[in-house]
């Protein structure tokens, strides 16, 4: 059984597919994970195992992220007819053809050019974690955690494969980067019905009486946010995928560098100190040069 997953156009005609080996790893990996005294603990609450399965979210959250590279019109700016979510991936391709950057892409500078494929697939990773993870409630906390641990399991997977692979260069990020986006994108999630509230009525800043509290915002971050981390921890544990854990940073780490995030403030980019962080930092200012190519 084969691990990847691939999304190709074939004339007009738009497909995924998904290797064989994807859920059997899932499931084996969800499998250990309830069954571990530490990841279950660390949760702080009953994994919601009575209304989600982590692996079919998994793999909702997969076929979405194949999905938005059509939407985001990945295939165009590549001039591709595949993308391939593995390194092994364009192996199973139906048209075998090995990526080349197309001449408009060349405008980058050469060491950034290895990173264009990094940055499309965190686009593609935002959108699909939106779908997947939903609007915020605060009576659904423990479905968005779950939900949450789900995707981290993806990421983790994707990389252990790669690893094992031995690509060269990797055409993904680090699952610590994609896990330093989810969580931060999940930090953000009480503050949205603010902010399209305000954009709706053209206001600058957003008002108080929108946000949540304080003290549920505290709360939220307590009780999901921090215990999200730890999940990732423990996972990349179990899957015997060590290196992301080190790639995450400690807890102190890993929030000061989302804080830091937050404010996008591109001049404390050199203050971020976890791998996953220093990527996503990096990718971020080449996706600002791939918008302008694309004309957003």
């Amino acid at each position: 059984m084969e691990f990847w997953a691939i999304a190709e156009l074939n004339g007009d005609d738009f497909t995924i597919r998904i290797g064989d080996g994807v859920r059997p790893a899932l499931a084996r990996l969800w499998a250990d994970a309830l069954a571990d005294t530490g990841f279950v603990d660390g949760i702080g609450t009953p994994f919601p195992t009575d209304t989600i399965d982590p692996v079919d979210v998994a793999l909702q959250w997969l076929t979405q992220h194949e999905q938005n590279h059509f939407d985001l019109g990945h295939f165009d700016l590549l001039d591709r007819t595949a993308i391939g979510e593995t390194a092994r991936s364009l192996d199973f391709s139906i048209s075998q053809r090995r990526p080349v950057l197309p001449d408009r892409l060349t405008v980058l500078e050469g060491a950034d050019r290895t990173k264009v494929e990094p940055c499309l697939e965190l686009q593609a990773d935002h959108d699909a974690t939106e779908s997947v993870l939903g609007a915020y409630s605060k009576d659904g906390w423990p479905e968005l955690h779950g939900r949450m641990a789900a995707i981290a399991s993806m990421m983790m997977l994707i990389e252990r494969e790669d690893a094992a692979y031995g690509a060269a260069i990797s055409t993904h990020p680090k699952a610590a980067t994609r896990i330093f986006q989810l969580l931060g994108h999940a930090m953000e999630m009480p503050l949205i019905t603010a902010h399209l509230i305000a954009q709706e009525n053209r206001r600058d800043a957003v008002s108080p009486d929108d946000l949540p509290s304080d003290e549920e915002q505290s709360a939220f971050n307590r009780t999901v946010i921090i215990p999200a981390y730890f999940d990732a921890v423990h996972l990349a544990r179990i899957a015997g995928a060590e290196s992301i854990a080190a790639d995450l940073g400690d807890v102190q780490s890993f929030f000061a560098d989302i804080q830091i995030a937050k404010l996008s403030n591109a001049s404390r980019s050199p203050d971020l100190s976890t791998t996953g962080a220093q990527e996503w930092a990096e990718l971020v200012r080449i996706n600002d040069q791939l918008k302008a190519i694309q004309g957003l």
